[in-house]
């Protein structure tokens, strides 16, 4: 991996533009062609290090309800439960985690269809295993961006998304055209000179329209980002911790907010406690080894003054997919 495919992999992460010609001014500053970048960007896909670049919807605002579930389940019967909750299109990731409660899910649910039901149902079909229904009580970092560059590589005022997720000030119109439009964007974006172009076509609307469409929503919080998703283990990030704290209810937002500050925490929500699982403040870390993570989470707990934690590794991926929103219309 060369200097500039990783300063491409780091500007393709933070901010790709939203303009008629976006791999030509990805190109600048790197001394890169449009043509170069989307060769790069080619090879990167063809090495599944770059899995693909779309849109990221705020799933809350077009009505969908999510969580993380925790669910304990005995060891011989993992494969069985596995089945059952990958076989739901809403469940996106599902990893083993050491523990009482050991398999751990993320599952989303359309607009009128009630997540309770939903993970009941699924948990029946697994083995009514115990399950912990964990939703986001409070956001304080969303943003999946690994740091790629060597140290000292970094360009100066690059964006660092780790501020709160913006949520949406306006409701989301469901539109036919709407649905449309958040399906495709969804998807991958063509290597093409003009992909918003090649996109608008597939949806009948301009190429001004298109990007005009997604600046609107990205203002609205509809859309959080438009960015490149790596994948993490090619680019040998091999281990991810779930850290989970016991934290005090009325420090919870600023110890919320000091996890977020760290550039290795991608995501940390509040989550509801329960008398058999008590910890409610969770943070997510990516490292190169599983040392690496465990000397990020000594470092996250004296920065926030909170002592009682675990580190929960992911030992198997059951199941990791991009979500697809409106698989139901």
């Amino acid at each position: 991996m060369d200097a500039l495919n990783l300063a491409l992999l780091d500007r393709l992460q933070r901010f790709f533009p939203l303009v008629p010609e976006p791999y030509r001014v990805l190109g600048e500053g790197l001394s890169l062609g449009e043509y170069d970048v989307r060769e790069r960007i080619k090879s990167l896909k063809e090495q599944r290090v770059l899995r693909q670049i779309s849109a990221i919807f705020n799933t809350g605002a077009l009505g969908y309800r999510s969580s993380l579930v925790g669910m304990a389940v005995p060891e011989d019967a993992l494969e069985r439960a596995a089945s059952a909750v990958n076989a739901y299109p809403g469940v996106s990731h599902n990893y083993l985690r050491p523990g009482s409660y050991n398999m751990w899910f993320t599952i989303a649910v359309p607009p009128g269809e009630s997540l309770e039901r939903t993970v009941d149902a699924l948990a029946g079909e697994a083995g009514e295993w115990p399950t912990l229904i964990l939703p986001a009580v409070r956001k304080y970092k969303l943003a999946v961006v690994l740091d790629v560059l060597r140290e000292g590589e970094g360009e100066a005022g690059d964006e660092r998304p780790d501020q709160p997720p913006v949520e949406a000030t306006e409701p989301f119109q469901f539109t036919e055209a709407n649905v449309r439009a958040v399906r495709r964007l969804q998807e991958d974006l063509p290597l093409e000179e003009r992909p918003f172009a090649v996109v608008g076509e597939e949806l009948g609307l301009g190429e001004a329209d298109v990007i005009g469409l997604m600046k609107e929503w990205l203002g609205q919080g509809i859309m959080r980002r438009f960015a490149a998703v790596l994948n993490h283990r090619q680019m040998g990030f091999g281990a991810n911790g779930m850290i989970v704290w016991r934290c005090p209810d009325e420090r919870i937002d600023a110890c919320g907010r000091i996890l977020a500050s760290h550039a290795e925490v991608s995501h940390c929500y509040h989550r509801p406690a329960y008398a058999q699982w008590p910890y409610n403040l969770y943070a997510m870390v990516h490292g190169r080894t599983v040392e690496e993570c465990r000397r990020v989470a000594e470092k996250l707990a004296e920065a926030a003054s909170l002592p009682d934690y675990q580190i929960l590794f992911s030992t198997r991926e059951f199941k990791k997919i991009r979500l697809k929103l409106f698989w139901d219309r």
